[in-house]
């Protein structure tokens, strides 16, 4: 059987369903219109508060530790798609709202659904209000094509290629027209897997290093599934690099060539060009720096109790292990809370997530981690009243 959400929630998801979301107005730190929800009692139900945790008596890794004993900062939520991370990002933000932390909720996959998990627009890739909590919650949908386009056009003149104009403004036109030669140019202009990710989140450390964003003591970041996460670990480093040699290289080129150039005017073109590179890697190693920072930074893995995502779940952290990510806590979503009768559908798939379940005691990536449950409800998790009641269980 599935666990039961109140009336009173049935009501409001069904409310939420009829009604279009209001498009909200997010250009800086908007207002935000408090809204109530008086009338709406949520209780977890007696059948997920039966659940038992993996790891019962955790009390150090419990949600009070999150929010009271820690200083943590930045949270990040990843795991296979479809296995629910939004929905865990974001009722775990509204938890963090409601027991006091301005929070900010950022989702760095390029296909974004925060707007769907609150039932609030919050597209255009500014900070929008979420209504319905009670300290201020933000959420930020980066636009992924504005970050392929940042990519592309770095430094670009207008009529010429990307990649053209900024190896000409680095001193390095003539091996630019090399690559071009070997239809090379495409191949550059085109972004490398996991730099949305990358820079969506240094766009978040670029604003946050700012006065008037000092306010959110508390940054959930919804990520992209597993294969985007394992690309965004390792862009930094590639990117370090990369950029590092292409720097080396320019300064070479720029010592028999400055004179040359300074009688043209492309001097300060060419330092320029530099510039926005060395910014551009400074960003990429805070992203490599927040990753492996275990006083400000977890990450938590999101899977549900299948073989299939279970194995996932190992190999990612097997992979995180290896960047030195600090992970602590499991969610395994969507498991059949007790019953105690079943049909024979709901004992078969009680038979098989007993088995998904029992892999995770024994595998060796898994096994130490506190694992967290989420039971399988009778209804869609959307809305902030929804998310509270998901988070009420999770975030215990």
């Amino acid at each position: 059987m599935l666990a039961t959400a109140s009336p009173h929630l049935h009501a409001a998801a069904r409310r939420l369903s009829l009604a279009a979301p209001a498009r909200v107005r997010s250009m800086g730190l908007p207002p935000r219109r408090p809204v109530r929800y008086a009338s709406l009692r949520l209780r977890a139900p007696a059948a997920a508060e039966a659940t038992p945790s993996a790891k019962e008596g955790v009390d150090e890794l419990g949600f009070e530790e999150m929010a009271t004993r820690t200083t943590r900062r930045y949270y990040m939520l990843g795991g296979k798609g479809g296995v629910g991370k939004t929905s865990c990002a974001a009722s775990l933000a509204v938890r963090f709202a409601n027991s006091g932390h301005p929070t900010l909720v950022v989702s760095t996959d390029p296909a974004h659904s925060l707007s769907d998990s609150f039932a609030q627009d919050l597209t255009g890739g500014a900070l929008a209000p979420v209504e319905g909590t009670d300290s201020p919650l933000f959420a930020l949908e980066i636009n992924p094509e504005k970050s392929r386009e940042e990519f592309r056009t770095i430094n670009q003149k207008n009529g010429g290629t990307g990649v053209k104009d900024f190896m000409d403004g680095m001193g390095l036109g003539i091996l630019a027209e090399q690559l071009g030669e070997l239809k090379l140019g495409e191949l550059l202009d085109t972004p490398p897997p996991g730099l949305d990710e990358a820079i969506a989140i240094s766009k978040v450390i670029q604003f946050l290093e700012a006065p008037e964003y000092s306010m959110f003591s508390r940054i959930v970041f919804d990520t992209a599934p597993t294969g985007h996460t394992l690309r965004l670990l390792s862009l930094p480093d590639f990117l370090d690099a990369s950029i590092g040699k292409i720097l080396k290289l320019r300064s070479k080129i720029a010592s028999a060539t400055s004179a040359i150039k300074s009688v043209f005017g492309q001097e300060v073109q060419q330092q320029d060009a530099a510039n926005k590179l060395e910014q551009l890697r400074e960003r990429m190693v805070k992203v490599r720096e927040l990753f492996r920072d275990t006083e400000s930074t977890e990450f938590i893995i999101v899977t549900i109790p299948t073989v299939m995502a279970i194995s996932e779940s190992a190999r990612l952290h097997s992979s995180l292990q290896k960047e030195s990510v600090p992970v602590r806590r499991l969610i395994v979503n969507q498991v059949l809370p007790p019953s105690s009768s079943d049909c024979k559908f709901c004992a078969i798939k009680r038979k098989d997530q007993t088995r998904a379940l029992d892999m995770i005691k024994n595998d060796p990536e898994l096994m130490g981690l506190n694992i967290m449950q989420a039971p399988l409800v009778d209804m869609e998790i959307r809305g902030v009243p929804a998310l509270k009641f998901l988070g009420d269980i999770v975030w215990k």
